[in-house]
């Protein structure tokens, strides 16, 4: 009988010892999540890798820039078009918007993103699969791409182009674009 009385309390005291032991529970806030989406009543959604893409121009000398209408090699991007039904639209072009460079509404103007200096007299052009250049204020549209079922792919690319003697600095720029469905 003492021996069932000396396990009770043996079994009682690690049992109090051990919720006493526990910490309480510490909450705290981790931050937000944006869920972002829409919905359309179009021939296409576009896709969501193409939706916010990054395409990267690269780095290069201001040696290769040195004098107005110099030129970096084109560099491709692509915009993809999903779930396409043809029979509501049969083809679909592309316009983007963005801030045109001071004396060449043909380019997008560059910043630096950041505090660092943004390089100077030199601007980013976006050519469709056609090579028309598409200027950044959102009016003139890609060559027009005849639709098919399901997934389409529109090419593009982009490059810098010089406006006179560059100068060194980060040569960032952002576009939005429209998809024109007719």
């Amino acid at each position: 009988m003492k021996l069932n009385i000396i396990g009770a309390s043996v079994v009682s005291a690690l049992l109090f010892s051990a919720a006493a032991s526990a910490a309480d529970p510490v909450i705290v806030n981790g931050g937000t999540v944006h869920f972002t989406g829409e919905l359309v009543n179009a021939a296409c959604a576009v896709s969501t890798e193409s939706s916010n893409q990054t395409v990267e121009l690269g780095q290069y000398r201001t040696a290769k820039l040195a004098a107005s209408g110099d030129m970096t090699t084109p560099v491709p991007f692509k915009i993809k078009l999903v779930d396409c039904d043809p029979a509501v639209s049969a083809t679909a072009a592309v316009a983007f918007a963005g801030q045109s460079m001071d004396g060449d509404a043909t380019l997008l103007a560059v910043n630096s993103g950041t505090n660092a200096p943004a390089a100077q007299n030199v601007g980013i052009q976006i050519s469709d699969s056609t090579s028309a250049i598409l200027s950044p204020n959102g009016s003139k549209f890609s060559a027009a791409k005849t639709l098919n079922e399901g997934t389409n792919v529109l090419d593009f690319s982009a490059r810098y182009v010089a406006k006179g003697a560059t100068t060194p600095g980060q040569a960032n720029a952002d576009a939005t674009f429209v998809v024109k469905y007719e």
